[in-house]
């Protein structure tokens, strides 16, 4: 008889500490450097339809559309991908037509087929889904936000407000702890305006001939310059890259075709036969 109690003790104790961790976990957010970091953060959240609603979403899929100014002279500037991220896991599969190439990670390894293109494909796995995706990503685990402050963004009509998003960690493959971005936020209707991006791929600033002692490429600077409202979340759906705030352009983007209802088909994120293990660290 003691000894069923003792068991059954034991068992109760086991659950409440699973329960315990299950609740940690689910109330996981990001770490904060104030109350009114929160408060911006969280109403660009709602301005942009909420995070409930865009977690709810199986997967994400998109058309993604840049025009490459730095490579019109020297190669063939348009970047053309059909990009499916799904939500849970990050795993995904891109289709680029103009390149007959492809690139998958099936939640341990990156792969292509075919690829051409000097970006390495772990860098590409994840690159866009980020700058589609950055009002809700703030809400990741291992995000660091700043506390917001006044910024005039130059041939902006009015101050923005201005969040630094950082990570105690690499968020996910192609991306580092070095990596950063900075959020410009309408302090009146808290969409996302634009943001900096910043990034520490080893691998992209070796292709790029950056020195071992530069840690980051960029920071770029992007300009938000149409969303898209999809099954009420609100995407940004065309905007612009410069090296610096309101400077030459680099780069014209498009975002198409965005899908949150469809399903993840894990089939297309695993290497096909004559895909190529990217081993790039």
């Amino acid at each position: 008889m003691n000894i069923s109690i003792q068991l059954r003790s034991t068992s109760t104790i086991i659950l409440s500490v699973l329960l315990l961790l299950f609740t940690q976990a689910a109330l996981a957010t990001p770490k904060y450097a104030s109350d009114e970091s929160q408060r911006v953060i969280e109403a660009m959240l709602e301005a942009h339809g909420g995070l409930e609603r865009w977690q709810a979403a199986p997967a994400i899929s998109f058309d993604n559309v840049m025009y490459n100014t730095y490579a019109e002279k020297t190669s063939f500037a348009w970047w053309v991908a059909h990009e499916v991220i799904d939500q849970k896991t990050r795993r995904a599969h891109q289709t680029w037509p103009m390149d007959n190439a492809r690139i998958g990670y099936d939640g341990s390894d990156v792969w292509s087929e075919n690829w051409k293109r000097g970006n390495p494909p772990t860098f590409m796995v994840h690159l866009f889904y980020y700058f589609v995706n950055l009002p809700w990503l703030t809400q990741d685990d291992g995000v660091m936000l700043s506390d917001p402050q006044p910024f005039i963004w130059p041939g902006l009509e009015k101050e923005v407000l201005e969040v630094k998003m950082q990570f105690e960690q690499a968020p996910t493959v192609g991306k580092t702890a070095n990596d950063y971005y900075v959020l410009y936020i309408d302090p009146e209707s808290y969409r996302l305006v634009g943001y900096q991006y910043a990034n520490g791929y080893r691998p992209l600033l070796d292709v790029m001939g950056l020195p071992p002692e530069r840690k980051i490429f960029g920071p770029l600077w992007r300009l938000i310059t149409r969303y898209a409202e999809v099954d009420g979340l609100l995407f940004p759906s065309a905007f612009r890259t410069m090296p610096e705030a309101d400077e030459r352009i680099v780069g014209n983007h498009v975002i198409l075709n965005i899908d949150i209802s469809t399903p993840f088909d894990a089939s297309q994120s695993q290497k096909p036969e004559a895909g190529v293990i990217d081993d790039l660290k």
